[in-house]
């Protein structure tokens, strides 16, 4: 609904720029919004695995080099990735929720319009797109959240991987406390409601087709 009408000149053509302008601006902060949380959890998933990696080889070349400053060394890279996780996290919180919740309201009216439009016409066609694009949106979310948790599980596995077994006791007792603290898997979530993970996009995608079944029933009577 607009103010004036829409069928006259300049109305028109005013009307049409704000209304290509209003779904450029807000798709163009969409991409943006979702890139760079995607972005940062890539980075938290990159440096799990340069840890990893550390750890495995961490007691390769022990030749006049001190291995349990090379251990802390890896304890303070990973209480900085667990830092630098937790302030992303805080930062998305709001952001993932809000997301899950329109996407799975969302995606149930899409699949409802689907139904009441005429089969493979062009509504049809762009009802199917859109819905496929809420769903790649959510998936990417959950995706590189199930990643983070998984590798930060592997870290508990490259540090048995690795030379330790000719190593002083000192280490060996660090090493313990590391694995001990390394056993609790870093999850990312949104406000500890949801966790980022591929079994809470399977519940979306439930939540959202319980939405489509309900307002397919009400229609229907």
């Amino acid at each position: 609904w607009y103010p004036w009408s829409t069928k006259k000149w300049p109305q028109y053509q005013l009307t049409y720029l704000y209304q290509i302008f209003g779904l450029l601006f807000i798709a163009t902060t969409a991409i943006s919004v979702d890139t760079l949380i995607a972005a940062l959890n890539v980075y938290i998933g990159a440096q799990f695995d340069i840890l990893c990696d550390d750890l495995k080889h961490i007691f390769d070349d022990d030749s006049g080099c001190d291995l349990n400053k090379k251990l802390i060394h890896c304890v303070h890279h990973h209480r900085e990735i667990v830092r630098f996780a937790l302030n992303t996290n805080k930062f998305a919180n709001w952001i993932v929720l809000a997301q899950f919740f329109v996407s799975a309201v969302t995606i149930g009216i899409t699949l409802f319009q689907m139904t009441v439009t005429v089969p493979l016409s062009g509504e049809f066609f762009s009802c199917l797109s859109f819905t496929f694009a809420m769903c790649v949106e959510i998936f990417m979310y959950c995706w590189f959240g199930n990643e983070i948790e998984l590798k930060s599980v592997n870290i508990v596995d490259s540090i048995f991987k690795s030379n330790w077994l000719n190593t002083s006791l000192e280490v060996k007792r660090n090493m313990i406390f590391f694995v001990m603290r390394c056993r609790r898997p870093m999850k990312m979530s949104a406000l500890n409601l949801f966790y980022l993970s591929l079994d809470t996009f399977m519940r979306i995608m439930r939540t959202a087709w319980s939405y489509f079944a309900l307002l397919h029933q009400v229609s229907s009577r």
